[in-house]
């Protein structure tokens, strides 16, 4: 039943045209095209029943008008001329059988009554300018026209029951378009509203980002850029020995890595921002890609007294981005010595299951709070210094979370507040690859 739905959805959404190519006001036309066919086809047959041979035939070129009107703004993109073509026609054809139908106690009111609803919907500024008042100046001509000369109305129908069935049918359909086309628009406009809304908040949730982006950026660069301007005062001043220049400047070292660091993630948000985000998924070897990655973060460890362990099995290949999965790993690995006191120990290890990698880190740092669970993986995450009071923007994680989704893989953390935590990021392996699993 759900996929039938779907099928007439999309058939008609292919009919009235998307919504990218057409504006709201072209795809109502294609609608009422199709539908003013469909209920002329009706009239037509009804006027035959009736025995209003002629009126039946009227309606066969008010179709192929119809036909035109709708080929002219679906296929060939001239809206304004087939707004034009369906107000002439109409108006020509309803004030032409005006008398002959009974005048003023004739279904051409309902008619009018669409025609003006429909022009008012369609018509550009200009052309409402034109022709809503022409209609309304075309009705009132007609009833003066008529009080004035009664006789010029001629009946039509044989009795009143022949009028009631072309009257409750004009009605049903004239009524019926009208709750249709405004059902139509309110949906629309429903559907834009909460788009709207959409955007609002995410606009909203980017422009927090990059004020507390900015805010810290602005208080931890001037960190790193102080203690250089410090030092270098110190240099012209004062003669320092050896050992102190050598412990301040291990201190501005580490201070400008961390800086550095920093200054990569905002870069990468930066310019996803921008440009969007590019995947480039490729058959690659995991031992090869994190390898230089994971020397890298050993360096780092080694500084601040941490054994960084790994175990990656040489022949393990994923399906993966490799340039986002070094970040992905570098920002997970430097958050783990971050928040690891000196002198103990961070493993990198690989599990298979099924046709998924899994990477764990764990560490046994001073772990993450409860309440800090839900936010970790935003920036709505309190910013917390590392064991030697490192600091970061706390980019590093959301990161780490949006780039593996877009490799169709998962991140996920146990963590025991004290005790250290333990990073998971699952990753699709490479079926091609004779691995055992």
């Amino acid at each position: 039943m759900k996929s039938l739905k779907n099928y007439i959805s999309s058939r008609w959404s292919a009919i009235i045209g998307s919504e990218d190519l057409f504006s709201l006001e072209a795809r109502i036309f294609h609608a009422i095209s199709i539908l003013a066919i469909f209920t002329a086809t009706i009239n037509a047959i009804i006027n035959f029943r009736l025995g209003l041979i002629f009126y039946g035939f009227i309606m066969l070129p008010l179709i192929g008008i119809l036909a035109l009107g709708y080929y002219l703004s679906r296929y060939k993109h001239k809206m304004n001329i087939a707004v034009g073509l369906f107000a002439v026609v109409f108006n020509l054809l309803c004030g032409a059988t005006y008398f002959a139908t009974e005048g003023s106690a004739s279904v051409n009111l309902f008619t009018f009554i669409l025609i003006i609803f429909l022009l008012s919907l369609l018509t550009s500024k200009k052309q409402f300018r034109i022709w809503i008042p022409l209609n309304i100046l075309l009705v009132i001509g007609f009833f003066v026209l008529e009080y004035f000369n009664p006789e010029l109305v001629k009946p039509l129908y044989p009795d009143k029951r022949h009028r009631l069935v072309d009257v409750a049918q004009t009605w049903v359909e004239v009524a019926g378009m009208i709750a249709l086309i405004t059902m139509y628009i309110q949906n629309n406009y429903n559907r834009e509203k909460e788009l709207a809304k959409s955007r609002l908040i995410a606009l909203e949730e980017i422009n927090d980002t990059k004020n507390k982006l900015f805010s810290i950026v602005a208080h931890d660069l001037k960190a790193p850029l102080a203690s250089v301007e410090n030092y270098l005062s110190l240099l012209n001043q004062i003669d320092l020995d050896p050992e102190e220049k050598k412990t301040i400047e291990q201190n501005l070292l580490t201070s400008t890595k961390q800086t550095s660091e920093m200054l990569q993630n905002i870069l990468h948000w930066s310019k996803d921002q921008m440009q969007g985000i590019t995947v480039n998924l490729h058959r690659i070897s995991l031992f090869q890609t994190l390898y230089q990655t994971i020397l890298l973060q050993q360096t780092l460890a080694s500084e601040k007294n941490i054994q960084l362990h790994y175990s990656i099995d040489d022949e393990i290949k994923v399906i993966a981005d490799p340039d986002m999965l070094q970040l992905i790993v570098r920002n997970l690995l430097n958050n783990a010595i971050k928040f690891s006191a000196p002198d103990s120990e961070i493993n990198l290890s690989i599990e298979q299951e099924k046709d998924r990698c899994i990477l764990k880190i764990t560490d046994t740092g001073i772990g993450i709070s409860e309440e800090d669970h839900f936010n970790i993986f935003s920036l709505k995450n309190k910013s917390t210094y590392g064991t030697n009071q490192e600091k970061g923007v706390g980019l590093g994680l959301m990161l780490a979370k949006t780039y593996i989704e877009l490799q169709n893989g998962e991140i996920w953390f146990e963590s025991n507040l004290n005790k250290g935590t333990t990073f998971f990021v699952s990753i699709a392996l490479d079926q091609t690859s004779n691995i055992s699993t």
